[in-house]
């Protein structure tokens, strides 16, 4: 079952460089190669377990102690193959998920913030 949702890009606190390096090892396998060292945030219409919240979730567990559990999805964007991901301890609104990729996506799709993004997951 695939199910496709719809949010606007909006900006990120700057940080998710540090936490895609620690937990890249566990990113490789279920994207395209090595994490972009970034993520795209998308702010969705509703809380993110509203939305998504009928399909099973792969749980991230951390690489290393004082590092925090996250769930995550498959998915794609425009045929880049991504993870949509909520970090158990986000200090973003329940609306925000971050999408990681091996690429960085504001430059592949040619997004900026405010545009509406389509995110189909698997």
């Amino acid at each position: 079952m695939t199910l496709c949702i719809q949010g606007r890009v909006v900006s990120g606190i700057g940080r998710a460089w540090y936490f895609v390096e620690k937990y890249s090892g566990l990113f490789e396998g279920l994207i395209d190669g090595k994490p972009y060292p970034g993520t795209l945030n998308i702010v969705l219409d509703k809380c993110f377990n509203e939305v998504l919240g009928g399909i099973e979730p792969l749980i991230i567990n951390p690489p290393e102690p004082g590092l925090c559990s996250a769930i995550a999805y498959k998915g794609w964007i425009r045929g880049v193959r991504v993870v949509v991901l909520r970090p158990l301890a986000s200090r973003h609104d329940c609306r925000v998920v971050e999408v990681i990729a091996s690429v960085k996506l504001r430059d592949v799709l040619g997004v900026r913030d405010g545009d509406l993004i389509e995110i189909c997951i698997e």
